[in-house]
C-alpha cells in the first residue's frame, strides 16, 4: 500500500491522535507507548510507561516513581524513530512528564524528511478527601511542539512548524460498578499548516472509553473506544483486551477500526513489569499492506515513590505476585518465607494468609548467614525505606538487628519503618470500613449543623475509632471543643454560685457536685478547690456520726435518701478519675459502687458503671499493651508478653496486644523447634524432645513442631 499523501508523519510517536490531509482520508499515527498500542490504542490502556499520555493526557496519573523510558518504533517500509520521556511524580501537586521524539521517514512515500518533536504533560489526581480520601480519577492536558521536514517546490528544504494540546480526564464509574471507569479526551487543539500549495487542519479527535475489571486474580480487564474525527462523519471504534497470566509478565490483544482505511485491524503485545523495570512491544497491523508497525520500549524506574498510600498498594501487589511465583513453582521455602515476611508488614492481607496456611508442610529452614556485615544491611535497609519499601527495610534491619542488637542506626531505622507500618495499617483500615465512616459522617454532620455537639462529638469520636487520623473528623471536633470552651468559661462562674447556695443550705453532697463540675471547667480557680474540700470534710463527718449511730443501733439501716447520697458521692469520684486519667482508680471506685448496686439492689447507675468501667478497663489496657511494645523493641520478650497478657486481662478485645503475643509465642516457638532439630542432628535426643515439647506449649498448633517431635519419639 502507498500512501502517496499521507499527512505529515505527524507527531510521529507523538500525537497517537491522528492528523488527517486535506484530500485524504488517511490516519498515520506513530506510537511510541507499545503497552497502549497493543490494546487498540485505547485511551484507558493506563499504561505504566512515561509514553501513556500520548493516548490520553490524563493517563499519567498512576505512575507513582520517577522514570526514565526509552521507545522505538518501525513502520511502514523504512519509516522508523525514537523517542526518550521523563516522569516525575509528586505526592500533591499531580505528575509532571516531558518527551523528546524524533523520527526519519521515508521521503519517496510520504513527501517527508524527518521531524522532531517535543511535548509536555501535566496530570491532577481527582480524590474525594471526605470521608476518607478516595482516588476516582485525574485530569491532564499535554502541550505539543513538532518542526517536520520536507522539500519545497524548487527542491530547497522547507520546514513545517506546528504546535497542539490534548485534554483528558478519567474518572471512576464505582456509582455504577465498582470496577467500572470511564475516559473522555480532545486531541489536536492547534494551528493549520500549508501544504502543497494548500492549507490543512489537524484532525481534532473526540474519543470516550469504558474500562471493565474482569476477574481480580489474573487482572483481567476489557475496554472500549469511540473515536470521533469531528471533521468527518463515520465513527470509529476500538476494543481490547489484557491479563496478568503469571508475574511479571502481562499480555494484551486488541482490534481498532477508525474508519481511516489505515487503523484497521489487530493489535497485540506483552510486557515484562518488574519493581524497578517494564519492558514492552506491541505488534499493529496496518490494512492492506505486508508491513506491521513494531514498537520496543524500555522503562527505568528511579528515586523514591512520592505517594506513601500508591507506595504500599505497589509493593503489597510486587511481594504478592513474587511469592506466588515461587509457589507455582513449588519453590515452597522461598514462598513461605516472603508470604510470612508480607504478613510482618501487612498482618490482615488475606492472599498471604491463605498461602501461609497451603505452605504449612514439614520446612526446616536453615539459619540465615549471619557472616554478612552490618553495614551492608543497613545500607540495603535505609535504601529500601528511602522508596517506602518498607517489606524489605524490616526484613535488612532485622538482620542487622540480629548481628548487633544495640546498633542505633538499625534501631532509629526500625523505628521509622514500624511507624510507617502502622501508617498503612491505619491507611488499610480507612478503605475496608469506607461505608461505616460514611454513615457516621452522615449523623455527625447532622447533629453539629442542628447545634447538637455532644451527639456529634459521639459519631466523630466513632470515626476516630476507626480512623484515628482522619482529618475531618479532628477538624470537627477541633471547632466543637471551641465550642464547648466558650460555653463552660461563661457558666463556670454561675455553677459555682449554685454550689455555695446549697452550701449554705448544708447540703454538702449536691453542692460538692456543683464544686466538681466549675473546677472540671476552670482549673485555676483555687477557691473552687477549696470549698471541694470544705464539702468534703462535712461529708466524713457526717459519715463518722452515722457510723458511730450505727454502732450504737446496730439494727438501723441506711434510707434510701442517705444510699442514694453516698453513692452519687462514690459515682462523682470515680468520674473525677477518670476525668484525670486516673483509670485504675476510677476502675476500683465503679467496682466499689457495682457491688454496692447489687448489694442494696440500687440499680440507677447501672449503665453508668458499665460504661465507664469498660471505657477505664480499655485505657488501662492500651496504656498496657503500649509499654509492652516498647519493651518488645528492646528485645526483652519475656517482659514484654507478660505487659499484653495483663493487656488481656484487662480487656480481651485488645486484638492488638493479642497479635503481639501470639508473635511472641511464634518466635519463642521458632527458637525451641529449630534448638530441638540442632540437638537432635548433634545426636541428643532426649534434649530434642524437651524442646520440641516447649516449642509446643508456646504454640500449640505448630505443625512443623508435632510432626518433628512424633518422628523423634518414634525412632528407637
Amino acid at each position: 500500500m502507498i500512501l502517496k499523501k499521507i499527512l505529515p508523519v505527524i507527531l510521529a510517536g507523538f500525537l497517537s491522535a491522528p492528523v488527517f490531509a486535506a484530500s485524504d482520508d488517511f490516519i498515520y499515527v506513530l506510537n511510541p507507548d507499545a503497552y497502549s498500542q497493543s490494546i487498540g490504542a485505547s485511551i484507558l490502556a493506563l499504561s505504566p510507561s512515561v509514553f501513556g499520555f500520548f493516548t490520553n493526557p490524563a493517563s499519567n496519573y498512576k505512575n507513582i516513581s520517577k522514570e526514565v523510558q526509552l521507545s522505538y518504533y518501525t513502520v511502514y517500509n523504512k519509516n522508523y524513530g525514537a523517542n526518550v520521556g521523563l516522569i516525575i511524580p509528586t505526592e500533591k501537586s499531580g505528575n509532571f512528564s516531558i518527551t523528546v521524539s524524533g523520527a526519519d521517514l521515508n521521503e519517496d512515500e510520504t513527501g517527508f524528511k524527518n521531524f522532531l518533536m517535543a511535548a509536555v504533560n501535566y496530570v491532577y489526581p481527582i480524590i474525594s478527601k471526605y470521608p476518607v480520601p478516595v482516588e476516582k480519577g485525574s485530569v491532564g492536558a499535554t502541550v505539543k511542539f513538532y518542526n517536520i521536514s520536507t522539500y519545497a517546490d524548487d527542491g530547497s528544504d522547507k520546514s513545517i512548524n506546528l504546535f497542539s494540546v490534548d485534554l483528558g480526564c478519567i474518572y471512576s464509574l464505582d456509582f455504577i460498578d465498582n470496577d467500572l471507569t470511564g475516559a473522555l479526551t480532545i486531541k489536536n487543539l492547534g494551528n493549520a499548516f500549508e501544504y502543497d500549495d494548500y492549507s490543512v487542519n489537524q484532525a481534532q479527535l473526540l474519543t470516550a472509553s469504558a474500562r471493565y475489571n474482569l476477574y481480580d486474580l489474573y487482572k483481567v480487564a476489557m475496554v472500549a473506544d469511540m473515536v470521533k474525527n469531528l471533521q468527518i462523519t463515520d465513527l470509529g471504534y476500538a476494543c481490547g483486551v489484557e491479563a496478568v497470566p503469571i508475574y511479571p509478565l502481562s499480555v494484551r490483544v486488541g482490534w481498532r477500526d477508525y474508519r481511516d482505511g489505515f487503523n484497521k485491524g489487530i493489535t497485540a503485545g506483552l510486557s515484562l513489569i518488574f519493581d524497578r523495570v517494564n519492558l514492552s512491544y506491541s505488534f499493529s497491523d496496518i490494512a492492506g499492506s505486508d508491513n506491521d508497525q513494531h514498537i520496543f520500549s524500555l522503562g527505568i524506574y528511579f528515586g523514591k515513590i512520592a505517594n506513601s498510600g500508591k507506595a504500599y498498594e505497589h509493593y503489597l501487589g510486587y511481594y504478592l505476585n513474587k511469592a506466588k511465583y515461587d509457589y507455582d513453582k513449588k519453590n515452597y521455602v522461598s514462598a513461605r518465607k516472603q508470604y510470612e515476611d508480607i504478613l510482618a508488614v501487612y498482618p490482615n492481607e488475606p492472599s498471604a494468609k491463605r498461602y501461609v496456611k497451603l505452605l504449612s508442610e514439614d520446612l526446616y529452614q536453615t539459619d540465615m548467614d549471619l557472616s554478612d556485615k552490618t553495614e551492608k544491611y543497613l545500607a540495603r535497609a535505609d535504601s529500601a525505606l528511602l522508596r517506602n519499601n518498607l517489606v524489605k527495610a524490616k526484613n535488612y534491619y532485622e538482620k542487622a538487628l540480629e548481628l548487633s542488637p544495640r546498633n542505633k542506626q538499625a534501631l532509629e531505622g526500625m523505628e521509622k519503618t514500624n511507624n510507617r507500618i502502622r501508617e498503612e495499617e491505619i491507611y488499610a483500615n480507612r478503605k475496608k470500613h469506607q461505608k461505616e465512616i460514611s454513615e457516621h459522617w452522615i449523623k455527625a454532620v447532622k447533629h453539629y449543623d442542628d447545634g447538637e455537639f455532644v451527639y456529634a462529638k459521639d459519631e466523630f469520636n466513632k470515626i476516630l475509632e476507626i480512623d484515628p487520623e482522619n482529618a475531618g473528623a479532628l477538624q470537627y471536633l477541633e471547632f466543637i471543643q471551641k465550642k464547648v470552651d466558650k460555653v463552660t468559661a461563661v457558666q463556670s462562674h454561675n455553677i459555682f454560685k449554685q454550689g455555695l447556695v446549697e452550701y449554705e443550705k448544708q447540703n454538702y453532697e449536691k453542692a460538692l457536685s456543683y464544686f466538681n463540675a466549675a473546677y472540671l471547667s476552670n482549673t485555676s480557680r483555687n477557691d473552687i478547690k477549696e470549698y471541694i474540700v470544705k464539702c468534703e470534710e462535712q461529708i466524713n463527718l457526717a459519715k463518722q456520726a452515722a457510723l458511730e449511730e450505727s454502732k450504737n443501733n446496730p439494727n438501723k439501716t441506711l434510707t434510701n435518701k442517705q444510699l442514694e447520697a453516698q453513692m452519687k458521692k462514690i459515682y462523682n469520684l470515680g468520674v473525677e478519675q477518670y476525668t484525670l486519667k486516673d483509670y485504675e482508680e476510677a476502675i476500683k471506685t465503679f467496682t466499689k459502687l457495682k457491688a454496692m448496686s447489687e448489694e442494696h439492689k440500687y440499680y440507677s447507675y447501672n449503665e453508668q458503671i458499665k460504661t465507664y468501667l469498660s471505657k477505664s478497663n480499655k485505657e488501662v489496657s492500651k496504656i498496657l499493651y503500649t509499654e509492652g511494645r516498647d519493651l518488645e523493641l528492646k528485645e526483652k520478650l519475656t517482659e514484654a508478653y507478660e505487659k499484653y497478657k495483663e493487656a488481656l486481662s484487662y480487656d480481651e478485645t485488645n486484638s492488638s496486644a493479642k497479635k503481639a503475643m501470639d508473635k511472641i509465642n511464634a518466635v519463642t516457638a521458632q527458637k525451641y523447634y529449630d534448638d530441638g532439630l540442632k540437638a537432635f542432628a548433634s545426636g541428643d535426643k532426649n534434649k530434642a524432645i524437651e524442646l520440641l515439647k516447649k516449642s509446643l506449649e508456646a504454640e500449640p498448633t505448630k505443625i512443623e513442631a508435632t510432626r518433628a517431635l512424633e518422628r523423634i519419639q518414634n525412632l528407637k
